[in-house]
């Protein structure tokens, strides 16, 4: 069985404040030992309110407050490899992937 989490993190940081902070917990990672690791998962495994997260998490900020995103949110399969090259594009990758749907779509 398959079992998904999605994170969402409501912030008021900027792209970079996002950056920093994805450039210190890189280098943290890279520095840490395996005892420094198994410490903090075992001691995160103790905590019932706070579990680890998974490795393959997407954590990402929220642009904006769900009460204002327009439309109706459905699920769509795209390959993961689109979906990575809109990302590395900009932040700004789920609203260029709907106007491009918006383009190629038919005419009513």
């Amino acid at each position: 069985m398959l079992v998904t989490r999605t994170v969402f993190v409501k912030t008021e940081a900027s792209a970079e404040d996002w950056v920093e902070a994805r450039r210190k917990t890189r280098k943290a990672l890279a520095e840490m030992t395996p005892e420094e690791d198994a410490a903090i998962t075992a001691d995160a495994l103790l905590d019932s309110d706070n579990p680890p997260i998974e490795d393959d998490a997407c954590l990402m900020p929220l642009d904006r407050p769900f009460d204002r995103i327009e439309g109706e949110q459905t699920n769509v399969r795209v390959d993961r490899e689109t979906v990575e090259r809109f990302r590395r594009a900009g932040d700004d990758w789920e609203e260029r992937i709907n106007a491009i749907l918006r383009e190629a779509a038919p005419a009513e």
